[in-house]
Protein backbone atom coordinates (compact mmCIF):
# COMPACT_ATOMS: atom_id res chain seq x y z
CA UNK A 1 0.00 0.00 0.00
CA UNK A 2 1.25 3.48 -0.88
CA UNK A 3 0.13 6.34 1.37
CA UNK A 4 0.62 10.10 1.40
CA UNK A 5 0.35 12.18 4.59
CA UNK A 6 0.11 15.95 4.18
CA UNK A 7 1.73 17.72 7.16
CA UNK A 8 0.91 21.28 8.26
CA UNK A 9 1.18 21.24 12.10
CA UNK A 10 -2.56 21.86 12.62
CA UNK A 11 -4.34 19.85 15.32
CA UNK A 12 -6.38 18.06 12.63
CA UNK A 13 -3.19 17.05 10.84
CA UNK A 14 -1.83 15.76 14.15
CA UNK A 15 -5.04 13.74 14.60
CA UNK A 16 -4.36 12.03 11.27
CA UNK A 17 -0.79 11.28 12.41
CA UNK A 18 -2.05 9.77 15.68
CA UNK A 19 -4.52 7.58 13.79
CA UNK A 20 -1.89 6.28 11.37
CA UNK A 21 0.49 5.63 14.26
CA UNK A 22 -1.97 3.18 15.84
CA UNK A 23 -2.25 0.98 12.76
CA UNK A 24 -0.06 -1.86 11.53
CA UNK A 25 0.28 -1.49 7.78
CA UNK A 26 0.79 -4.37 5.32
CA UNK A 27 4.38 -5.48 4.77
CA UNK A 28 6.08 -3.46 2.05
CA UNK A 29 3.91 -0.37 2.55
CA UNK A 30 5.28 3.11 1.90
CA UNK A 31 4.28 6.37 3.59
CA UNK A 32 5.31 9.65 2.02
CA UNK A 33 5.26 12.72 4.26
CA UNK A 34 4.51 15.87 2.27
CA UNK A 35 4.83 19.47 3.41
CA UNK A 36 3.82 22.22 1.02
CA UNK A 37 5.44 25.60 1.64
CA UNK A 38 3.58 28.71 0.56
CA UNK A 39 4.21 32.46 0.64
CA UNK A 40 2.48 32.50 4.04
CA UNK A 41 5.16 30.11 5.36
CA UNK A 42 7.91 32.65 4.61
CA UNK A 43 6.98 35.89 6.37
CA UNK A 44 8.92 39.00 5.43
CA UNK A 45 11.42 39.63 8.26
CA UNK A 46 11.22 42.94 10.07
CA UNK A 47 13.87 44.69 12.13
CA UNK A 48 12.02 43.83 15.36
CA UNK A 49 11.75 40.15 14.39
CA UNK A 50 15.47 40.03 13.58
CA UNK A 51 16.34 41.56 16.94
CA UNK A 52 13.97 39.21 18.70
CA UNK A 53 15.55 36.12 17.10
CA UNK A 54 19.02 37.42 17.84
CA UNK A 55 18.15 38.11 21.46
CA UNK A 56 16.52 34.72 22.01
CA UNK A 57 19.21 32.85 20.13
CA UNK A 58 16.60 31.23 17.93
CA UNK A 59 18.03 31.48 14.44
CA UNK A 60 16.27 28.41 13.09
CA UNK A 61 14.49 29.17 9.82
CA UNK A 62 10.95 27.90 9.09
CA UNK A 63 12.20 25.38 6.52
CA UNK A 64 14.71 23.97 8.98
CA UNK A 65 11.93 23.49 11.52
CA UNK A 66 9.82 21.71 8.93
CA UNK A 67 12.67 19.37 7.99
CA UNK A 68 13.32 18.67 11.67
CA UNK A 69 9.66 17.76 12.19
CA UNK A 70 9.63 15.51 9.13
CA UNK A 71 12.69 13.66 10.43
CA UNK A 72 10.95 13.19 13.78
CA UNK A 73 7.86 11.79 12.08
CA UNK A 74 9.96 9.43 9.95
CA UNK A 75 11.32 7.88 13.13
CA UNK A 76 7.92 7.89 14.85
CA UNK A 77 5.92 6.25 12.05
CA UNK A 78 8.53 4.02 10.44
CA UNK A 79 8.49 0.28 11.19
CA UNK A 80 9.52 -3.09 9.79
CA UNK A 81 6.44 -3.06 7.55
CA UNK A 82 6.30 0.66 6.75
CA UNK A 83 8.97 2.65 4.93
CA UNK A 84 8.66 6.41 5.48
CA UNK A 85 9.94 9.09 3.10
CA UNK A 86 9.67 12.89 3.17
CA UNK A 87 9.32 15.59 0.56
CA UNK A 88 8.95 19.38 0.72
CA UNK A 89 7.55 21.30 -2.24
CA UNK A 90 6.52 24.89 -2.85
CA UNK A 91 3.16 25.79 -4.33
CA UNK A 92 -0.58 25.67 -3.76
CA UNK A 93 -1.28 22.96 -1.13
CA UNK A 94 -4.34 21.37 -2.76
CA UNK A 95 -2.74 21.23 -6.20
CA UNK A 96 0.59 19.91 -4.90
CA UNK A 97 -1.15 17.16 -2.91
CA UNK A 98 -3.08 16.08 -6.01
CA UNK A 99 0.11 16.19 -8.09
CA UNK A 100 1.92 13.98 -5.56
CA UNK A 101 -0.97 11.50 -5.54
CA UNK A 102 -0.68 11.08 -9.29
CA UNK A 103 3.12 11.01 -9.52
CA UNK A 104 3.62 8.64 -6.57
CA UNK A 105 0.64 6.38 -7.45
CA UNK A 106 -0.90 6.80 -4.01
CA UNK A 107 -3.61 4.45 -2.68
CA UNK A 108 -4.60 6.49 0.39
CA UNK A 109 -3.98 10.18 1.12
CA UNK A 110 -4.36 11.55 4.66
CA UNK A 111 -4.69 15.19 5.71
CA UNK A 112 -6.32 17.29 8.39
CA UNK A 113 -9.88 18.51 8.01
CA UNK A 114 -8.69 22.09 8.44
CA UNK A 115 -5.21 23.56 8.27
CA UNK A 116 -3.42 26.26 10.23
CA UNK A 117 -5.05 28.99 8.17
CA UNK A 118 -8.57 27.74 8.84
CA UNK A 119 -11.38 30.18 9.41
CA UNK A 120 -13.38 29.71 12.61
CA UNK A 121 -16.83 28.29 11.93
CA UNK A 122 -15.95 26.28 8.84
CA UNK A 123 -16.31 22.51 9.27
CA UNK A 124 -13.85 21.70 6.50
CA UNK A 125 -11.10 23.69 4.88
CA UNK A 126 -10.73 24.46 1.20
CA UNK A 127 -7.69 22.16 0.81
CA UNK A 128 -9.39 19.09 2.33
CA UNK A 129 -12.55 19.74 0.28
CA UNK A 130 -10.45 20.07 -2.87
CA UNK A 131 -8.56 16.84 -2.27
CA UNK A 132 -11.68 14.95 -1.18
CA UNK A 133 -13.51 15.93 -4.35
CA UNK A 134 -10.70 15.52 -6.90
CA UNK A 135 -8.36 12.78 -5.63
CA UNK A 136 -8.61 9.52 -7.55
CA UNK A 137 -7.61 7.52 -4.46
CA UNK A 138 -9.11 6.97 -1.01
CA UNK A 139 -8.98 10.00 1.32
CA UNK A 140 -8.55 10.07 5.10
CA UNK A 141 -9.77 13.31 6.70
CA UNK A 142 -8.24 13.67 10.18
CA UNK A 143 -10.15 15.11 13.13
CA UNK A 144 -9.45 14.92 16.90
CA UNK A 145 -11.76 12.67 18.92
CA UNK A 146 -12.46 12.89 22.65
CA UNK A 147 -11.56 9.57 24.32
CA UNK A 148 -13.90 9.48 27.27
CA UNK A 149 -12.18 7.09 29.65
CA UNK A 150 -11.17 4.60 26.93
CA UNK A 151 -7.75 3.20 26.21
CA UNK A 152 -5.83 5.31 23.74
CA UNK A 153 -4.43 2.07 22.28
CA UNK A 154 -7.77 0.96 20.84
CA UNK A 155 -9.99 2.28 18.08
CA UNK A 156 -13.75 2.39 17.61
CA UNK A 157 -14.43 2.06 13.87
CA UNK A 158 -17.78 2.58 12.17
CA UNK A 159 -18.09 0.93 8.74
CA UNK A 160 -21.10 2.18 6.78
CA UNK A 161 -21.93 -0.26 4.00
CA UNK A 162 -24.50 -0.38 1.21
CA UNK A 163 -23.05 -3.12 -1.00
CA UNK A 164 -21.56 -0.71 -3.57
CA UNK A 165 -18.10 -1.40 -5.09
CA UNK A 166 -16.64 1.45 -3.02
CA UNK A 167 -18.17 0.02 0.17
CA UNK A 168 -16.67 -3.42 -0.52
CA UNK A 169 -13.31 -1.76 -1.16
CA UNK A 170 -13.67 -0.20 2.31
CA UNK A 171 -14.01 -3.73 3.71
CA UNK A 172 -10.78 -4.73 1.96
CA UNK A 173 -8.95 -1.71 3.36
CA UNK A 174 -10.29 -2.39 6.85
CA UNK A 175 -8.78 -5.87 6.70
CA UNK A 176 -5.41 -4.36 5.77
CA UNK A 177 -5.34 -1.60 8.38
CA UNK A 178 -4.06 -3.76 11.24
CA UNK A 179 -6.25 -2.26 13.99
CA UNK A 180 -4.98 -2.42 17.58
CA UNK A 181 -6.16 -5.40 19.70
CA UNK A 182 -9.46 -4.90 21.54
CA UNK A 183 -10.65 -2.41 18.92
CA UNK A 184 -14.33 -2.48 17.97
CA UNK A 185 -15.90 -2.45 14.51
CA UNK A 186 -19.56 -1.46 14.11
CA UNK A 187 -21.16 -2.44 10.80
CA UNK A 188 -23.99 -0.11 9.81
CA UNK A 189 -26.52 -0.47 7.01
CA UNK A 190 -29.11 2.26 6.53
CA UNK A 191 -32.45 1.61 4.85
CA UNK A 192 -33.96 4.81 3.55
CA UNK A 193 -37.23 5.55 5.29
CA UNK A 194 -40.44 6.82 3.74
CA UNK A 195 -41.51 10.34 4.67
CA UNK A 196 -44.25 9.06 6.99
CA UNK A 197 -41.92 6.71 8.92
CA UNK A 198 -39.95 7.46 12.09
CA UNK A 199 -36.19 6.90 12.11
CA UNK A 200 -35.16 3.91 14.26
CA UNK A 201 -32.36 1.39 14.56
CA UNK A 202 -31.71 -2.16 15.75
CA UNK A 203 -28.42 -3.50 17.15
CA UNK A 204 -27.55 -7.18 17.06
CA UNK A 205 -25.72 -7.10 20.42
CA UNK A 206 -26.47 -10.34 22.30
CA UNK A 207 -28.95 -11.59 19.69
CA UNK A 208 -28.80 -14.58 17.36
CA UNK A 209 -28.89 -14.12 13.60
CA UNK A 210 -32.54 -15.23 13.55
CA UNK A 211 -33.54 -12.82 16.32
CA UNK A 212 -31.69 -9.95 14.66
CA UNK A 213 -33.34 -10.71 11.30
CA UNK A 214 -36.82 -10.72 12.88
CA UNK A 215 -36.25 -7.42 14.66
CA UNK A 216 -34.91 -5.84 11.47
CA UNK A 217 -37.92 -7.15 9.54
CA UNK A 218 -40.33 -5.69 12.10
CA UNK A 219 -38.48 -2.37 11.93
CA UNK A 220 -38.14 -2.08 8.17
CA UNK A 221 -41.39 -3.74 7.04
CA UNK A 222 -39.91 -6.44 4.80
CA UNK A 223 -37.27 -4.09 3.32
CA UNK A 224 -34.61 -5.49 5.63
CA UNK A 225 -33.75 -8.80 3.96
CA UNK A 226 -31.02 -7.52 1.64
CA UNK A 227 -29.55 -5.32 4.40
CA UNK A 228 -29.34 -8.16 6.93
CA UNK A 229 -27.74 -10.43 4.32
CA UNK A 230 -25.28 -7.65 3.46
CA UNK A 231 -24.26 -7.23 7.11
CA UNK A 232 -23.76 -10.99 7.46
CA UNK A 233 -21.66 -11.10 4.28
CA UNK A 234 -19.61 -8.15 5.52
CA UNK A 235 -19.10 -9.77 8.92
CA UNK A 236 -18.02 -13.01 7.23
CA UNK A 237 -15.56 -11.06 5.07
CA UNK A 238 -14.02 -9.62 8.25
CA UNK A 239 -13.99 -12.98 10.00
CA UNK A 240 -10.20 -13.21 9.95
CA UNK A 241 -9.96 -10.20 12.30
CA UNK A 242 -9.83 -11.09 16.01
CA UNK A 243 -11.84 -8.03 17.00
CA UNK A 244 -15.27 -7.24 18.42
CA UNK A 245 -17.73 -6.78 15.53
CA UNK A 246 -21.18 -5.30 16.06
CA UNK A 247 -24.06 -5.05 13.57
CA UNK A 248 -26.65 -2.31 13.27
CA UNK A 249 -29.58 -1.75 10.90
CA UNK A 250 -31.14 1.71 10.81
CA UNK A 251 -34.27 3.05 9.17
CA UNK A 252 -33.74 6.70 8.31
CA UNK A 253 -31.66 9.11 6.20
CA UNK A 254 -28.19 7.78 5.39
CA UNK A 255 -26.23 10.86 6.47
CA UNK A 256 -28.17 11.39 9.70
CA UNK A 257 -27.93 7.74 10.76
CA UNK A 258 -24.18 7.50 10.06
CA UNK A 259 -23.48 10.65 12.08
CA UNK A 260 -25.82 9.51 14.86
CA UNK A 261 -24.12 6.11 15.08
CA UNK A 262 -20.67 7.74 15.11
CA UNK A 263 -21.67 9.89 18.10
CA UNK A 264 -23.35 7.04 19.98
CA UNK A 265 -20.44 4.65 19.41
CA UNK A 266 -17.85 7.37 20.18
CA UNK A 267 -16.22 6.42 16.89
CA UNK A 268 -12.59 7.31 16.21
CA UNK A 269 -12.94 6.57 12.50
CA UNK A 270 -15.77 6.28 9.98
CA UNK A 271 -15.14 4.16 6.89
CA UNK A 272 -17.45 4.53 3.92
CA UNK A 273 -17.49 4.34 0.17
CA UNK A 274 -17.15 7.48 -1.90
CA UNK A 275 -20.31 6.70 -3.84
CA UNK A 276 -23.26 4.46 -3.09
CA UNK A 277 -25.14 2.20 -5.45
CA UNK A 278 -27.05 5.16 -6.87
CA UNK A 279 -23.94 7.28 -7.43
CA UNK A 280 -23.19 8.31 -11.00
CA UNK A 281 -19.77 7.21 -12.21
CA UNK A 282 -19.01 10.67 -13.57
CA UNK A 283 -19.14 12.11 -10.06
CA UNK A 284 -16.11 11.39 -7.85
CA UNK A 285 -17.92 12.18 -4.60
CA UNK A 286 -21.41 11.19 -3.50
CA UNK A 287 -23.57 13.55 -1.46
CA UNK A 288 -23.67 11.28 1.61
CA UNK A 289 -19.88 10.87 1.76
CA UNK A 290 -19.35 14.61 1.29
CA UNK A 291 -21.80 15.57 4.05
CA UNK A 292 -20.50 12.96 6.51
CA UNK A 293 -16.94 14.14 5.90
CA UNK A 294 -17.95 17.73 6.67
CA UNK A 295 -19.93 17.07 9.85
CA UNK A 296 -18.43 13.92 11.39
CA UNK A 297 -17.29 14.12 15.04
CA UNK A 298 -14.21 12.05 14.18
CA UNK A 299 -11.85 11.15 11.36
CA UNK A 300 -13.37 9.83 8.12
CA UNK A 301 -11.84 7.50 5.53
CA UNK A 302 -13.67 7.86 2.20
CA UNK A 303 -12.80 4.87 0.02
CA UNK A 304 -12.70 4.75 -3.76
CA UNK A 305 -12.52 1.44 -5.60
CA UNK A 306 -10.02 1.35 -8.47
CA UNK A 307 -11.59 2.54 -11.71
CA UNK A 308 -12.20 -0.29 -14.17
CA UNK A 309 -10.34 0.08 -17.44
Amino acid sequence: MRMLLAIDQSKDSKAAITLLQKMQWPAGSTLILLHVTTIDDRPVPTESSRLSRKKSGDAEEPLARVQSELQRLEQLLGSDTLQVQSMVVNGVPGQEILNAIQKKKIDVVALGSRGLSRISGLLMGSVSEWVLNDALCSVLIGRPTARRGKSSNTLNVLLATDGSPDAWKAVDILKELGLPPESTITLLHVIKKHMYETAQCVDRAGKSQAEFSKLAKDLCRDRDSAGVRLLKATRDALGSLSLTIQERVALGHETEEILKAARQQTADLILMGSRGKTGLRRFLMGGVARTVSRHAPCSVLVVRAPKKT
